[in-house]
């Protein structure tokens, strides 16, 4: 439980505690005709203790000597009402923060590894002990991984034998056609009475209250999520169904981040392999014009001066487009493998065009092909 979470639990204790109080004080000053609606809950009886004194001061009801009393206990219900609303949203707000970082936990697993790793983190984050996901393709609801506590490992609660190999037809299942068309969580107290369940989960997984909430992705529902506590008498309520379908939501970024990073990658490698096709031809097509050449004057007369210009002046020829780009980067120091990132292209690919640029060049290092470089570009 973490700081907040633990704060808030014991703020809660001293508000129960306070309610009780306040409760009893009321019941004196209204006397018999005092009607709590339950005891048992602190917060619902006060809210009735509140109400009656308010009528009853109103009405003047009351005796002169009790007007007093009544009036200053009514300002300090109202204050401790104040109190619990605060205290109930900082413990909303811690919830949504568990949740969230239950669903961000996954973000740098592969996008099949966050579908099998959602259900723990439900059951991890969350007050529940089992949890379902399931893929929705067309009309098809395919179940895709179950968790369940540790306690009900091997139990008959642990249906996963029956969800590894599960498909059904959303014409079948009522109530998770509702989730795929309306896009809203629900929270089903009595599954098997509910006309709208699918029976044959519910009979397998021997359910006696469930929530679920839809995946929306783009607009479009891609999945389910179901979750309950087995084994357990009270019924799930709508905190829980609301804790579900916040989970969901953050669950669907996640998961559109992770599909969204796969589809890049995937096509910078497509695109890698074009270029590293593109320049193979480049490459061939320049051993093709060499080969054309008609070989040099070796016994010219032209002074060494003029020769080393016009060398300088080959670099460019006998250099494809993509070796010359490679040596460019080379001149400013760059590593094969910073030049393979600049150009989306392999590191192998960066080697075999260094190795011929040396060959074509006619020079034994990377730094003597620099400063070939470097002397004609200041031509």
């Amino acid at each position: 439980m973490s700081r907040t979470a633990q704060s808030v639990a014991v703020r809660d204790e001293g508000l129960v505690q306070h309610a009780h109080e306040y409760v009893e004080l009321a019941a004196k000053i209204l006397g018999p005709g005092f009607r709590a609606c339950s005891f048992n809950d602190a917060y619902v009886a006060l809210a009735a203790a509140r109400h009656q004194l308010g009528d009853a001061l109103t009405e003047g009801r009351l005796p002169e000597a009790d007007i007093e009393e009544a009036c200053f206990l009514l300002v300090r219900i109202e204050e401790h009402q104040e109190r619990c609303a605060e205290s109930a949203a900082i413990s909303r707000a811690a919830e949504l923060r568990a949740v969230h970082d239950a669903a961000a936990g996954l973000r740098d697993l592969a996008s099949d590894d966050i579908v099998q790793a959602a259900p723990l983190a439900i059951c991890s984050a969350l007050p529940f002990a089992r949890a379902m996901i399931s893929a929705i393709s067309g009309s098809l609801w395919r179940p895709q991984r179950l968790h369940v506590q540790p306690e009900f490992d091997g139990s008959p609660m642990d249906f996963s034998y029956f969800v590894d190999s599960a498909e059904f037809s959303l014409s079948e299942a009522r109530l998770e056609t509702e989730l795929v068309r309306r896009r809203v969580p629900a929270l089903v107290p009595a599954p098997a009475d509910d006309d709208r369940t699918f029976k044959e989960i519910v009979a397998v997984s021997r359910c006696s209250s469930y929530v679920a909430a839809p995946i929306v992705s783009k607009g479009r529902v891609i999945g389910l999520v179901h979750a309950d506590r087995p084994g357990v008498r009270d019924s799930l309520d709508p905190d829980d169904r609301d804790r579900l379908d916040a989970f969901a939501t953050f669950f669907a970024l996640v998961y559109e981040q992770a599909v969204l990073r796969e589809r890049i990658c995937a096509q910078r490698t497509r695109l890698a392999a074009s270029f590293d096709a593109t320049d193979s031809m480049l490459e061939r097509m320049q051993k093709t014009e060499l080969g054309l050449r008609p070989p040099p004057d070796v016994r010219s007369s032209v002074p060494r001066r003029i020769v080393d210009e016009t060398s300088a002046v080959e670099v460019n020829a006998v250099l494809t487009f993509r070796e010359r780009e490679i040596l460019s980067h080379i001149a400013t120091g760059a590593t094969n493998n910073q030049i393979a990132q600049t150009l989306v292209i392999s590191e192998g690919t960066v080697k075999s065009h260094v190795k011929h640029i040396l060959k074509k060049l006619r020079v034994p290092t990377r730094a003597a092909a620099a400063v070939l470089y470097s002397h004609q570009n200041r031509r």
